[in-house]
């Protein structure tokens, strides 16, 4: 992993060079800006990520290709996009998986969450949401902690990415549970298996969750934020719940390659602040249990060393070693 990280910095000086190059030639932009997902298709992250760059578009008359890049713990897509040129034209859209948890999970990454990438704009925060399949027929938390209890080592938890680890890790640890894990590439595909039996309950993001409960396919049993959502009134938070430990809301954010242009990211926060501030998204927010909140690139950076110190911290409590 060293000498992949070494790999992927040499030509960070040379970018910059040609990202000012490309300035001079004319207005910014010019050509579709590519956004990598590190996720599959058809989870929370891509649906919002579809969405609000949709209404920039709109709003702007840029052009925006979403490459969904899922697989390795994110890696993949990480990669790709610190391959690409620092000149606003390849960003990535991720969050609490490759810059929080990623840190705890593994003892070297391939990339730093910090140095290597600039925030462009923060998007999205949202509670996680406690989702059992159908045929559990539990109602609540308590029934189904307590389900879990009466058989250890018979359910399974299904996870699309490493933040969802987390947020299982936490439940195992706070609730003193003993269940097994089942990975997938992605939560749209760890929500088709929840519904079609194959596992038993996952957390999964509000956008993830949201059009499942709409449609009555599923039942939220809680929510990881310190208050209830309005999409979600009568869902209880796991502190009501009887787990006050579990508070945490999934995130994502829009990143740039270190070095690139500051007038390149001052038009892109420019154009992207300005749907995001808008009561259209906060209307879209808050129908999908999430919420908008300005961070500054200075506090998004105190911000993702705040989410790997906590990230670090809760797997050292589960006893779970990095790799």
């Amino acid at each position: 992993m060293l000498k992949r990280r070494s790999l992927l910095a040499l030509p960070m000086a040379c970018s910059a060079l040609a990202a000012q190059g490309v300035l001079a030639q004319g207005g910014f932009p010019e050509k579709p800006i590519r956004v990598v997902l590190p996720f599959a298709s058809g989870s929370g992250s891509d649906a919002s990520l579809r969405y609000v760059t949709s209404k920039i578009a709109q709003a702007t008359g840029w052009t925006f290709v979403v490459d969904n890049k899922p697989g390795g713990n994110s890696f993949i897509g990480v990669h790709d996009f610190m391959r690409a040129s620092a000149d606003g034209y390849t960003l990535l859209y991720s969050g609490g998986t490759t810059h929080g948890v990623n840190s705890a999970l593994f003892k070297q990454l391939p990339y730093d969450p910090v140095k290597d990438m600039v925030p462009v704009v923060s998007v999205v925060f949202s509670p996680m949401v406690l989702l059992a399949r159908p045929s559990l027929q539990v109602d609540t938390t308590a029934q189904l902690v307590e389900l879990i209890r009466k058989q250890p080592g018979k359910y399974t938890a299904a996870t699309g990415s490493a933040f969802q680890q987390l947020a299982v890790h936490l439940l195992r640890h706070e609730a003193g549970l003993d269940f097994h894990d089942v990975a997938y590439k992605g939560s749209a595909q760890s929500m088709t298996d929840l519904l079609g039996g194959h596992v038993d309950f996952t957390i999964v993001d509000g956008g993830a969750a949201m059009p499942m409960v709409r449609s009555g396919k599923l039942k939220a049993l809680a929510v990881t934020s310190g208050r209830r959502v309005a999409a979600l009134p009568d869902t209880p938070t796991m502190a009501e719940a009887g787990l006050p430990d579990i508070r945490l809301n999934g995130w994502a954010a829009f990143f740039a390659r270190a070095g690139t242009p500051q007038p390149v990211l001052e038009k892109l926060r420019q154009a992207f602040n300005q749907y995001l501030q808008s009561a259209d998204y906060e209307k879209y927010a808050a129908e999908n249990a999430s919420f908008h909140e300005n961070l500054s690139p200075k506090q998004m950076n105190q911000f993702i060393r705040s989410e790997i110190e906590r990230a670090k911290s809760t797997f050292q409590r589960a006893g779970l070693k990095p790799q």
